[in-house]
């Protein structure tokens, strides 16, 4: 045997040890990436929303002429359209419950600009009629999570600023008077997380509350008063929420499960 066929050999046999001992190695696999994270509604919210709010406002007025009292009294009751704005903020937080229920409560304040549409005439209300000019709610609201969206019902407390309206008489019948009113609302809405911390919303929410009361005296002929009824508005209101996951990630903080 020659050197150079001894050589060959040798080579040949460390190929063969070599990939035979390969083939017995294990074969790595990558692990497979992580799934997604499922989006959880739960947590505190804030955010920004705008509507557009219309309703009635009622009334049930009285005129004195020369005195006030029941010398040639001239009562009056009166309905008004009314029709305006909202803006303002919301916060909040959800509950997620193992099959999928979803509660949370909800506070809001908004600047209002809702104001009577018509005054009416003289014998149909005497031109009045009540502004929203400050609106808050305080509500509950449950609903069922189908994944990022959250169609929910809600309902609670509202209450607003109120002042009395006098466009047609407030030469004779001038008003600087507003007070605080309580009421009730409730509806309805949809909720769709389009990131992981920014939602969208659209609702509806019916509310009432008293409407605005005021005396006037128009010296010396005549004296008027307003007693309101009841003062209703529909919101039709869209939104948007950041969802805040744990106090931790509202200032940059790990999450340490508080």
């Amino acid at each position: 045997m020659s050197f150079r066929t001894f050589i060959v050999g040798a080579f040949a046999s460390v190929l063969a040890v070599s990939a035979a001992s390969a083939a017995d190695l294990p074969i790595y696999k990558a692990p497979p990436p992580p799934p997604p994270p499922v989006f959880s509604w739960e947590g505190f919210h804030i955010g920004i929303s705008g509507a557009y709010a219309g309703g009635t406002s009622s009334h049930y007025s009285q005129v004195y002429l020369l005195s006030p009292g029941p010398f040639l009294a001239i009562p009056a009751s009166s309905s008004i359209g009314t029709s305006g704005y909202l803006v303002g903020y919301q916060n909040g937080y959800n509950w997620v419950f193992a099959n999928g229920l979803v509660a949370g409560y909800e506070s809001e304040f908004n600047y209002a600009n809702v104001s009577p549409t018509n005054t009416g005439t003289f014998f149909g209300g005497v031109g009045a009629g009540s502004r929203l000019r400050w609106f808050g709610m305080e509500r509950l609201r449950f609903g069922y999570a189908f994944g990022r969206f959250l169609p929910y019902i809600t309902g609670g407390l509202a209450y607003g600023k109120v002042v009395p309206n006098d466009q047609q008489w407030g030469a004779l019948f001038p008003v600087s008077q507003s007070v605080w009113q309580g009421g009730f609302a409730i509806g309805a809405g949809i909720e769709y997380a389009v990131l992981d911390n920014w939602t969208i919303k659209a609702e509806y929410i019916f509310t009432r509350m008293k409407g605005a009361t005021s005396a006037n005296l128009a010296f010396p002929l005549a004296y008027r008063t307003a007693t309101g009824n009841y003062l209703d508005t529909n919101i039709a209101r869209i939104g948007v929420n950041y969802q805040i996951k744990s106090f931790g990630a509202l200032i940059g903080m790990p999450d340490l499960g508080l």
